[in-house]
Formats: C-alpha cells, sequence, structure tokens
C-alpha cells in the first residue's frame, strides 16, 4: 500500500494519515410451508454485514459439504459453515468479462455470506459478466435488488426475473431448485468451460448454520446443454406437471429435470432403484451386497412407491441406510413411510435421525437430496450418486433438479461425508 520512495519525501505524519485513509477505503464496501425455520440468533447478529475476503479457490469437478456445526467463535459463520456459499462465491468471481452466470434459486435473502453471493453478482455484472437470475416469487427483497442494478447503464445482456406468484415456473407450487451454471471458470491457472453448480442449499442464514448441505459442481458440454435448456423453459415459465426428462446416459454426469406427474409407475427414484441387484460378485469372484445411502430432507406418503423399493431391496438383502431430520414418523419421513419401510417382523432399514444442538442453541437437521449405490446397478458395479434439490414429495409440486455421478473416487467422498453425518448426528442427539 506505501510507497517505495524514500520515507523523507513525505513527512512521517502526512504518511500514516494517508496510509489510515487508504486503508479505510480498502475495507469498505456495499453493505409458507415451503420456506425453512428462521436461524438462530447467532445468524441474525451477522446478517447484512459487509462481504468479508474473496472465497477460497473453488473446486471444479467434485463435492463441497458444509458443517452447520463448526462453530465460529464469533458472529459470523466458519468457513466449514460457509462453505458451499463460498464455493458459489468463488466461481462467481473467477468468470471472465464477456462471460455468463445463469443462476437459479428457490430462497434467496440478505445475510451473513449469502449477501456476499448478492454482492458477487453485481460485482461480476459490472465488470461486464452476463448475469442472468430466475427466483421464485418469495425471494422479491433480492430480486428488487438485481433488476435496480441491471437495468441501469447500457448493457441489458443481465437479467433478473421472478416465477409468478403462487407457482413454480413450470410446476404447480413453486420453483424449489438451486443451481449456477458458468460459460467459463478460471481457477488454478487452469480454464474450465461450460461449468454447473448443483446444490442443495438455499442463500440465507439457516443454510450456513442450522442444516447440512451439499454442493457439487464439474464440466460437462452435454450436461451444461441440458442445464441450460431447463433454464430456457424456467424462464418461458409455462406450466407443465409432466415436464420431467433427463439428459443422454453414456457419461459420468446425468442430469434430472421435474416436475413430473404423480403416479407410482413415473417416481424417478423408485424406478433407479428397480435396476439394483442386492447380491453381486465384484472382481476377484467375492459375493457381496449391495449398499444403498441416503441424506435426506422429507420423505412423504406421495413417494411410496420408492418407499416399497427400498424395502423390497432391504428384503433381498442390501443394506439400506437412512439419515434423516427426525424424528421417524414426524415431518421429515410420514408415518405412511415409516410402516413401509419398517414393518414388523421384517429386517430393519438403519434409520438415523438428525436433529440437534450443537451448544449454541440452535437446531441443526440435514438438507441433502443425496442418494448412493454401492454395488450392482443393470449390471453396473460403478458406484453412483445422486444429488440436486429435489426431495422425495409430491412429484409435481416443485421445479427441482438432480445429477447422477458415477465414479468410485466421488462416490467415496460423499460416503465419508455421509459416515461423519451420520455418526455427529447420533452425537449430537445423545448416541
Amino acid at each position: 500500500m506505501a510507497s517505495h520512495r524514500p520515507a523523507a519525501s513525505v513527512p512521517s505524519a502526512l504518511l500514516a494519515v494517508l496510509c489510515l485513509l487508504a486503508l479505510a477505503l480498502t475495507v469498505s464496501g456495499p453493505a409458507q410451508a415451503r420456506t425453512e425455520p428462521a436461524a438462530g440468533p447467532a445468524a441474525g447478529a451477522a446478517a447484512g454485514t459487509a462481504p468479508g475476503p474473496a472465497a477460497p479457490e473453488p473446486v471444479v469437478g467434485g463435492p463441497v459439504f458444509n458443517d452447520p456445526a463448526a462453530l465460529s467463535g464469533g458472529t459470523g459463520p466458519s468457513p466449514r459453515q460457509a462453505a458451499v456459499m463460498d464455493q458459489l462465491i468463488g466461481l462467481a468471481e473467477r468468470v471472465p468479462a464477456g462471460g455468463e452466470i445463469e443462476l437459479v434459486m428457490f430462497e434467496f435473502e440478505e445475510g451473513a455470506r449469502s449477501t456476499a453471493v448478492l454482492d458477487t453478482l453485481l460485482a461480476a455484472h459490472r465488470r461486464g459478466v452476463h448475469v442472468k437470475v430466475i427466483l421464485d416469487a418469495s425471494s422479491g427483497d433480492v430480486l428488487a435488488k438485481l433488476k435496480k442494478a441491471f437495468d441501469t447503464g447500457s448493457d441489458r445482456a443481465s437479467w433478473a426475473v421472478a416465477c409468478p406468484a403462487g407457482r413454480g415456473c413450470i410446476a404447480r407450487n413453486y420453483l424449489h431448485t438451486k443451481f449456477a451454471l458458468f460459460s467459463s471458470v478460471v481457477t488454478g491457472g487452469q480454464e474450465h468451460r461450460n461449468v454447473v453448480f448443483q446444490t442443495s442449499s438455499n442463500l440465507k442464514d439457516w443454510y450456513l448454520y442450522n442444516s447440512y448441505n451439499d454442493a457439487f459442481t464439474f464440466a460437462d458440454a452435454r450436461v451444461y446443454a441440458d442445464y441450460r435448456k431447463y433454464f430456457g423453459d424456467l424462464r418461458a415459465m409455462k406450466q407443465d406437471p409432466d415436464y420431467f426428462w433427463t439428459g443422454p446416459t453414456g457419461s459420468a454426469y446425468r442430469a434430472m429435470f421435474y416436475p413430473r406427474e404423480q403416479t407410482d409407475a413415473k417416481d424417478p427414484i423408485a424406478n433407479v432403484l428397480k435396476l439394483v441387484k442386492c447380491a453381486y460378485e465384484d472382481e476377484d469372484g467375492v459375493t457381496r451386497q449391495t449398499d444403498v445411502r441416503i441424506a435426506l430432507t422429507a420423505f412423504t406418503k406421495h413417494r411410496a412407491a420408492t418407499a416399497r423399493q427400498l424395502r423390497a431391496l432391504r428384503d433381498q438383502g442390501c443394506w439400506i441406510d437412512i439419515v434423516h431430520p427426525g424424528p421417524a414418523g414426524g415431518t421429515a419421513i410420514e408415518p405412511e413411510i415409516m410402516k413401509l419401510l419398517n414393518p414388523a417382523g421384517r429386517e430393519p432399514i438403519q434409520l438415523t435421525p438428525c436433529r440437534y444442538d450443537p451448544g449454541n442453541g440452535q437446531r441443526i437437521s440435514t438438507h441433502t437430496k443425496v442418494m448412493m449405490i454401492d454395488g450392482s446397478y443393470n449390471g453396473d458395479l460403478t458406484p453412483r450418486v445422486y444429488t440436486g434439490s429435489a426431495n422425495f414429495t409430491h412429484l409435481e409440486n416443485a421445479d427441482d433438479s438432480a445429477v447422477r455421478i458415477t465414479g468410485r473416487a466421488v462416490h467415496d467422498a460423499y460416503r465419508s461425508w455421509f459416515w461423519k453425518t451420520r455418526d455427529a448426528c447420533r452425537a449430537g442427539a445423545g448416541g
């Protein structure tokens, strides 16, 4: 900050004043049943503060997980609490001028780290990135700020819109998906083109302090194009309760887009599980069992087909392990589903409730929508992960997206996170 000229060329008292002024300028900056509970007092204390330093280098080709129990010791979020939002910030910061960011989000409110997301989008627009945003109608305050900024000046390539009030852009009730697309991201000295960021996290304080979330970021031209088509269809705002489609197979990534007509025969997760075989031989000829692990937010009576298929797989010898925002039989897993999953006299499916206080008066639970399959799927032994924004709820209600990722490394990263989360939930609940 200070000049390299000899100190004698500027009086020391004046130099000190100039340095203090420069430092001050450097640190200053711009300041329904479908919603989640408000975050606790610690989160509110930091809401609306100026954004922190630039986010860490983002991950491309792998997952990022937040840890709501990793307390900061202060009023703002710790790096581990903010990991998913910082991933989004880091990607947006690294889009070159002339590039494009397309963001879709359910809940977007200013807060301890979500304000920094908003500021990063506005800064990207100012440096010549075309920023396009679609929000649920519930995020009106952020929408107004984006529209005001984008409507200023001569560049009309940036815009922000919301779905009509009381409905989704395509679905019956609301827009629930959470993803971002980046035409190009430069990180670690390398340019990544056609980048997709898919997450379970919305942008408000509850997702920092009160819930477990994940994000998966990858570069793939085919799947990027699929997400862009979905983005365009959301923008068109034509309702269709049976909109659902998936991208092509043949690569490590495959996307799926909702809403879907509500019938058992069309349940996408049940149909995936129908292709699982519980006993298989590994490469060494050893007979093994297939493992299915799920960390979810909600499992309602509308997804009985999925519950019946999970029960059938457990009866056939698969290991089924589910972490959910208990209590069992409550709002997370409805009683009708509990009866299908664990009827009396049958080998139980392992269910771990996750709702606990880490010691600061706040409640933590899972908000992910993750399913892992490790074993035989349609004759293929490659492990796979499904993640995104879609809960196990009514298929027609929400605009949602998910991505299937194949590969041992990604699966094992999610499995390690699953075990740690399950253990933390057990410990937090008292064992």
